[in-house]
């Protein structure tokens, strides 16, 4: 294998790339906002959101690339994530078996062909940079390039003696010698006979229980006296010792996986992959082929590495050798000593996986001119050797785009990538949307919107969603699927009404990504950042210090802190534009470096308010310049700290023994968002963008003064003054919101506030469409009589509409099925029930898309104004036609649509597709034998007696979806006004 990489220098290379991202933000502020609207209206390509395309084990052929990637375009996706997992939890969905072997000619031939359609048709190109999911890896035999595992052996011998042994190897693929150490010991222990076979077996795996009883008083270096053919010859000293071997060997069972701690390891996967599929897309590398993905890590956790003693003596800045024996649970000078070892040989193997292998590939990339992208910052184990001490903002850093994941109706983790984006100045932070491990084919657009609104309030702004399977016709309806995730293709029942909820992302994206995001504080909690699963209420576990709501903060770590952020002006502020009014240091335990507390002290010194949580550092982490690290750190906090209160700094303020709370109000930071809703903010030059989503009518306040509010609907695209706004006391503004069921909507000031405006929104039926000078543009839905209150205590007459009362759509429906999945070519609901309720099994277990028709008589009067259909409940999603025109895709609340123009005096022909969900013809098709099912997938099929988790498959014993038109169906009518106010 080739080693010729020079490790020094690609990571003093991918360190400067790391903290030099983004400094392009910086002038983001000073481009104009004027194309804003149009990009809300219309977002380009290059702000929509992608998708994960599985090959499921290479079942694919080129019509069906070519239909998938024509859909996608079709339905407002941008980009995929080619993502071909073999040989990954195969028993949770079982897949057909290869139709080719991974990188092989033909599975080449098809990803170029990949490439060369998705060229054509305008989507960008990711692809997964291995075989597998959760680790790096591919079809070929790596040698001694596999992963590797630090093991040792031990034996006593009293001296003193002369000692001659012959030793052997593990017997383990790849076995080289670390070395050999004599320690010396107090503890009285009888000699091993056979001293040279017990060296030579029981080989053991590293450990951190460290044997108390035993402190070794001295260490000898053996290994120059151990020859190449296994002698070992010593004259043993006086007294106890025991002879602790250290070797290293490849890890069982992980050939064909790559080692992540070697860089030049990582070089030779690239080599080996990434430069074949770039050979491959030819032209296309860089334009259509634009990046590279590693999901998160679920691989092989190795514990040595060739060359790992010199990447130890760069990060720790010292030699780990005479210290090894610590980690065979040896003691070496003393507990503290061997404790801070362990520690210290913990942070380095985090560091190296993140240099050496996302790092490496992040640098690679860039070198052939692509972009790298991945889920470094976990989820992960904790408890795996290289992410005890890891640090999950860096390893985010080590990316163009960092990326987390959320589950729908679970588990997000989109706070970490936001906030790693904020801090390093990159401009997207990535998620993996809408995965689950719940029943296949039950999310559908009106759910997925709740999972959506959270992650953009959690700071994401590119979504790749998970997941859209190639499945070739040959599989039938609906399928092969991967075992996880919202499925998207063109076999889902609800596909091609799906435009409108990505139209829906790609509005928020294009917002989420102007501008910087705004916060107050920045946190500082030690130098193993980490956050697991949840939204990040708290910064840690163990927050001595909370922010109450309308504050947010980002967490800054060693990188950031050191390298990023200083003053201006009493603020602190990072190169790409981001800054903050406090910085919180709230450690999760005693435990900080000299380094940074002298950091923190020169930014307060340079004005900035810092305040200090309860945990009063102690000492420093590792054995670099121990004991000494300690009393600096403890001068450092003395001086930090000091007595509890609030006291000068320098030009700025250090706070300790304080609520936060209380020093944000102090320093006058009032909150930027109250409401009964939930926000994120960000701000491009004077432009300040609110994102909102929630339930309701309520007042929410903005930290914005004298501008005037606009509501930006996500939904439709359009945009319209608020006219019911108020300012506070204290300089923000209220603007009084009404959101339906699970709304959202973007709340921008950009210019000076008009002083017309209303004092309260009007009544529910009164529907507000904006402002046209001193006029006041209005629909209005009922007969009543309204009055408007003004800002300037007048009120404003807004007569009755004189309108038709509104009207349930009654009686009888004609609804054709698809006898294909069961249903009758036509039958006639007498009145509107769901489809799982009917007696007809037909329609009782049907998926798909159903048509509802129905001839409505209109009068003159009726359709002489507004008209507008409420459908009532819909499961799942309902495209409307009334005389043949379409009238768009109805996918969540409210659930109506305007008939306006379309609606005319006498009979109107009403047509409504209704899709639902795969689930119940599944759950029917259970009960029956294979000969007899309708649907054809690798999901399973179990009996009502069988035990199975819900992603495994169904069963009779499943609840169906409630599907169909439900209604009620009404019709309701009303006038366009216009007052002066």
């Amino acid at each position: 294998m080739n080693r010729s990489i020079p490790i020094v220098v690609l990571t003093i290379a991918v360190v400067f790339s790391v903290l030099s991202a983004g400094s392009s933000l910086a002038s983001e502020p000073a481009r104009a906002t004027a194309d804003l609207e149009q990009r809300f209206a219309s977002p380009a390509d290059a702000d929509k959101p992608w998708a994960y395309w599985w090959w499921i084990n290479g079942n694919v052929d080129k019509p069906t690339i070519t239909h998938d990637l024509e859909q996608m375009k079709e339905k407002g996706f941008a980009g995929l994530l080619l993502f071909d997992a073999r040989g990954y939890h195969d028993d949770h969905c079982p897949p057909p078996p290869p139709r080719m072997e991974f990188m092989s000619p033909e599975w080449r031939d098809l990803v170029r062909f990949a490439v060369s359609e998705a060229s054509r048709v305008g989507l960008e190109m990711s692809i997964n940079l291995s075989s597998c999911a959760g680790a790096l890896k591919g079809p070929w035999l790596v040698e001694d390039d596999a992963p590797k595992r630090l093991i040792w052996t031990s034996a006593d011998v009293t001296g003193p003696r002369e000692l001659k042994l012959e030793l052997a190897p593990s017997g383990d693929a790849y076995f080289q010698e670390i070395g050999v150490f004599a320690l010396k010991s107090a503890k009285p222990a009888a000699a091993d006979e056979a001293t040279g076979e017990k060296l030579s077996a029981n080989w053991q795996e590293i450990q951190s229980n460290l044997d108390a009883k035993a402190i070794a008083s001295e260490v000898v270096d053996l290994s120059e006296n151990l020859n190449d053919q296994g002698h070992l010859a010593w004259t043993v000293p006086d007294g106890n010792w025991t002879l602790v071997r250290f070797a290293r060997t490849a890890m069982a069972g992980h050939e064909y996986d790559v080692d992540v701690l070697d860089p030049a390891a990582v070089a030779g996967h690239f080599n080996r992959m990434g430069k074949q599929l770039l050979e491959d897309a030819g032209p296309a590398a860089g334009r259509t082929l634009t990046h590279f993905y590693s999901v998160s890590w679920e691989g092989a956790a190795p514990t040595w590495t060739p060359g790992f003693e010199e990447q130890f003596r760069r990060y720790r800045g010292y030699s780990p050798r005479n210290y090894l024996p610590v980690l065979a649970g040896k003691m070496v000078t003393s507990q503290e000593v061997s404790s801070r070892f362990l520690r210290d040989y913990y942070k380095t193997l985090g560091d190296m996986f993140r240099d050496n292998f996302y790092g490496q590939l992040h640098a690679s990339c860039h070198e052939h001119g692509l972009k790298w992208h991945s889920e470094s910052g976990g989820p992960w184990n904790r408890k795996l050797a290289a992410f005890q001490h890891a640090d999950q903002l860096a390893f985010l850093a080590r990316n163009d785009m960092p990326q987390g994941e959320f589950w729908h109706m679970g588990r997000p983790m989109n706070r970490q990538p936001a906030m790693a984006a904020h801090v390093y100045g990159k401009r997207l932070a990535a998620t993996e949307a809408f995965t689950h491990m719940r029943t296949h084919w039950s999310a559908y657009p009106a759910v997925l919107k709740h999972d959506a609104d959270a992650a953009f309030v959690d700071g994401v702004n590119h979504f790749i969603w998970h997941t859209f399977s190639c499945s070739p016709p040959e599989f039938g309806k609906p399928g092969i699927e991967y075992f996880a995730g919202t499925h998207v293709n063109p076999n889902v029942t609800w596909f091609q009404q799906a435009g409108g909820f990505v139209s829906y992302l790609a509005r928020c994206q294009a917002m989420l990504r102007q501008g910087l995001f705004v916060a107050d504080v920045c946190c500082y909690t030690g130098d193993k950042t980490y956050m697991h699963w949840g939204r990040g209420e708290k910064w840690t576990e163990k927050a001595s210090l909370v922010l109450g709501k309308g504050v947010t903060y980002d967490l800054v770590n060693d990188e950031v802190l050191l390298d990023r952020m200083s003053v201006q002006d009493g603020k602190l502020v990072l190169p790409d534009g981001m800054s903050y009014r406090v910085l919180a240091v709230d450690l999760e335990d005693e435990t900080v470096s000299p380094q940074i507390l002298a950091k923190i002290a020169e930014l307060a010194r340079a004005g900035a308010t810092v305040v200090l949580g309860t945990r009063r550092p102690t000492h420093a982490p590792g054995l670099h310049d121990y004991p000494q690290c300690d009393n600096n750190v403890r001068q450092l906090a003395d001086e930090l700290w000091g007595e509890a209160g609030s006291r000068s700094f320098g030009q700025g303020t250090v706070v300790s023994g304080e609520l936060i709370d209380d020093v944000v109000q102090q320093q006058g930071i009032l909150p930027d968002f109250e409401g009964p809703y939930e926000y994120t903010h960000r701000r491009l030059g004077q432009t300040d963008i609110y994102f909102v989503s929630g339930t309701g009518t309520g007042d929410a306040v903005f930290r914005v003064r004298e501008k005037q509010p606009e509501l930006w609907c996500p939904k439709t695209g359009a945009i319209r003054d608020a006219v019911c706004y108020r300012p506070t006391g204290d300089g923000r503004t209220i603007v009084s919101l009404a959101l339906p069921e699970g709304g959202s909507v973007f709340v921008v000031f950009r210019r000076a506030a008009d002083s017309k405006r209303l004092a309260a929104l009007p009544a529910p039926a009164v529907e507000v469409l904006g402002r046209s000078g001193a006029r006041l543009k209005l629909r209005v839905w009922d007969n009543e009589k309204h009055v408007l209150a003004t800002s300037d205590a007048k009120q404003v007459a807004v007569e009755p509409a004189n309108r038709p009362q509104p009207q349930e759509v009654a009686g009888a429906w004609e609804v054709e099925f698809s006898p294909e999945w069961g249903g009758p070519k036509s039958i006639t609901f007498d009145r509107l029930s769901a489809w799982n309720e009917h007696a007809d099994e037909g329609i009782k277990y049907y998926s798909g898309t159903a048509t509802y028709s129905k001839t409505l008589n209109l009068t003159k009067q009726q359709v002489d104004g507004l008209v507008r259909l409420q459908l009532g409940k819909v499961g799942h999603v309902a495209e409307v036609r009334l005389n043949g025109k379409p009238l768009g895709v109805v996918w969540c609340e409210p659930w109506s649509t305007d008939l306006t123009g379309a609606a005319v005096e006498g009979e109107n022909r009403l047509e409504i597709d209704v899709a639902n969900l795969w689930m119940n013809r599944l759950i029917g098709d259970s009960a029956l034998p294979p000969e007899k099912r309708r649907t054809n997938t690798n999901v399973r099929f179990f009996s009502a007696d069988d035990k199975y988790r819900a992603f495994e498959g169904f069963s009779p014993r499943d609840a169906l979806a409630p599907s169909g038109l439900i209604g009620p169906v009404r019709l309701e009518f009303g006038k366009e006004v216009e007052v002066a106010f």
